[in-house]
């Protein structure tokens, strides 16, 4: 059985032969280290998701939703889309980059009457089609050559309009000027629909992430009432022809879950979830008492356990998750984020190996608690001792 086998399996309940891992990572020593990446060359799109593979398969992941560049950020990438599909003029466009992370510093306009100016058009379907098409078939079959599936992934209309207007601006126009929110929000919708309609229409990997950053570790950016009569109607032009296709549907927010997660489940009728944060924000094991028959995606703690954790830590967050939670399935098993730079590559490597050495079926739960009192005996946990259960 391959993982892309495993993969349709996995997340329609089926019986498989291991619990698979997932993440998202944007980690450079982990693709020098194992993938063979060198700073000092410059690489062609194919190479670069070669690296990646190559990094994956060595660390023991086995399923994802992005290539890492460690030279362009995806932030530009989403400019360039704004260009391409928006009819945005690219003059004054900025994006500054250190390290893993990017943001826009600058943009043709601060203002609502300078907004107005610079408003975005609505994509053409035929547009986005022909460019993503090609794009996600080639990912995919090259990843699969080495064991990994690669599923897609689109922004949420609320996430790319806030990231197209300045978040202080688009909280002012949702009172200020809702009509041009509306209309901002419309053509980011509108461009991950067209993504998912193609997705839906080339099959694959069975399932979409779309990525919607709501809410914070204290909970909602943004009123649930307003999330539901913006974001819910707009998001279902995303999730239906997914989910229409027969394909799972994927939600992420960073952040607490809390209040919106009926509005996730039972409205707009999600599949699951990724992230899931920990560190004191989300319970992932209430989660699945509460939503015994969603599918969740996460959830070694990339805040603490990952990067400051030793790889004693790591590996007891992860058979706490295989041992409360695999028995029951419908979960893989990643980071609660991301894999960024300030994790070890041994603590990467520790999470996805002890997926794979003791997340086989039946998990044999007395094995995996064996396992965490010797760690705790030996006491050689650091960060865990008000975790432990």
């Amino acid at each position: 059985m391959n993982n892309q086998e495993r993969f349709k399996r996995a997340i329609n309940w089926q019986p498989i032969d291991r619990i698979l891992t997932y993440d998202f990572t944007d980690c450079g020593p982990l693709l020098e280290q194992l993938g063979g990446y060198n700073p000092a060359r410059s690489y062609s799109w194919e190479e670069t998701i070669e690296v990646n593979a190559l990094a994956w398969k060595n660390a023991g992941l086995d399923v994802t939703r992005s290539v890492y560049d460690p030279v362009n950020h995806w932030m530009g990438g989403k400019i360039v889309n704004w260009v391409r599909f928006f009819g945005v003029n690219p003059d004054d466009w900025t994006v500054e980059q250190t390290g893993g992370t990017a943001w826009i510093a600058k943009r043709p306009f601060t203002d609502l009457r300078g907004l107005e100016k610079h408003m975005p058009q609505l994509p053409k379907y035929e547009e986005v089609r022909d460019w993503y098409a090609p794009a996600i078939k080639e990912m995919q079959e090259t990843l699969a050559e080495h064991d990994i599936v690669f599923i897609g992934a689109v922004e949420g209309p609320i996430t790319d309009a806030y990231t197209f207007m300045d978040m202080e601006l688009f909280c002012a126009a949702i009172y200020e000027a809702p009509e041009l929110v509306a209309h901002v929000m419309d053509c980011c919708g509108k461009f991950s629909a067209y993504i998912a309609q193609t997705y839906a229409e080339m099959g694959g990997a069975p399932l979409l992430f779309m990525g919607e950053d709501i809410a914070t570790t204290t909970g909602p950016i943004f009123k649930p009432s307003w999330v539901r009569r913006e974001g819910l109607p707009r998001w279902r032009w995303i999730s239906d022809p997914i989910q229409q296709a027969g394909m799972k549907f994927l939600f992420h927010t960073d952040g607490r879950y809390g209040s919106f997660l009926p509005l996730i489940f039972d409205e707009l009728g999600a599949d699951g979830l990724n992230p899931i944060e920990r560190n004191g924000c989300n319970d992932i094991f209430e989660i699945r008492r509460q939503y015994p028959h969603k599918l969740l995606f996460g959830n070694v703690c990339c805040a603490q356990t990952l990067p400051y954790g030793t790889p004693y830590d790591v590996e007891d967050e992860t058979l706490e998750l295989i041992e409360r939670i695999g028995p029951q399935a419908g979960i893989l098993i990643g980071s609660s984020s991301e894999v960024h730079d300030l994790v070890p590559v041994a603590n990467v490597v520790t999470m996805y190996r002890t997926v794979h050495e003791y997340g086989g079926y039946p998990i044999d739960v007395e094995r995996i608690r064996a396992r965490r009192a010797a760690l705790r005996r030996k006491g050689q946990l650091r960060l865990r001792a008000d975790l432990i259960r």
